[in-house]
């Protein structure tokens, strides 16, 4: 007796799964993939024909720095003042004239003025002119300063507004001083020697203890310098590279007549 009381079933037969469906064949390693040409779409032409141009420039009204250059003011000339060595020594040729006493005409048979080295030039053409530097041949004038309680005659180089006197083998700048003024037909340098003054000597100073002393003048290295007589020390002294020189031989400065 069969199992299905109404007859067998119907018969369907076996579905069998499709074969996948590729569009496109499968992808060969060998040979490259084929894809449709891409689809462009079609726009009307730009009104330039194409070319490719810059884009128009915008205008700026921000803040443009441009470098000025900006002028200097001008600096001042500030000439240089030299460094003078009073009596340098100077090996050359010195020309000079020796003689009668160059000054100028003024108030009495001879002055002292009271000035400073610096100031001193305003009686050019009065001052007693007492010798000349050796290295330039610049004038030496007859002056006179106090220092340590001794009125020291001594010289003032004009061109350099440099003063000295000598004292305590020393050479010592002063800024006070008085210049000898006289006319030149009043006096006259005579030789003497030892500490010894001529009759009419003019006396320039003292010492703190009373001593006089005279106006004298010596040459040393092509110098002509004015300086003291010291009659008690026997000799002439005078300022040369800072140090006091004693001379037995000299000038004194003295009256015509």
């Amino acid at each position: 007796m069969s199992q299905y009381p109404g007859g067998p079933p119907p018969y369907y037969p076996p579905t069998w799964p499709h074969p996948p469906h590729h569009p496109h064949p499968p992808h060969n390693p060998h040979h490259p993939p084929h894809y449709p040409p891409p689809h462009h779409p079609h726009y009307p032409p730009p009104p330039d024909g194409g070319q490719v141009t810059a884009p128009p420039a915008m205008p700026y009204y921000g803040t443009v720095m441009i470098p000025v250059p900006i002028p200097q003011p001008p600096q001042p000339t500030v000439e240089s003042q030299p460094t003078y060595i009073t009596n340098y020594i100077y090996h050359g040729e010195t020309t000079h004239t020796d003689g009668g006493v160059s000054v100028a005409e003024t108030a009495g048979e001879h002055d002292w003025v009271p000035t400073t080295s610096t100031m001193a030039s305003t009686l050019t053409g009065r001052a007693v002119v007492g010798g000349h530097e050796g290295w330039d041949g610049s004038p030496l004038w007859v002056i006179r300063a106090w220092y340590n309680g001794d009125l020291i005659p001594g010289k003032l180089s004009v061109r350099h507004n440099s003063a000295s006197v000598m004292y305590d083998g020393k050479e010592i700048t002063v800024q006070n001083i008085e210049v000898l003024c006289a006319k030149p037909e009043t006096l006259r340098w005579i030789p003497s020697s030892n500490g010894s003054v001529p009759p009419g000597a003019i006396v320039g100073g003292r010492t703190a203890s009373g001593e006089e002393l005279y106006v004298g003048r010596a040459r040393y290295q092509l110098s002509v310098t004015p300086g003291k007589v010291h009659p008690s020390h026997h000799s002439c002294y005078i300022g040369f590279g800072g140090a006091e020189v004693a001379h037995k031989m000299y000038d004194v400065l003295c009256r015509s007549s």
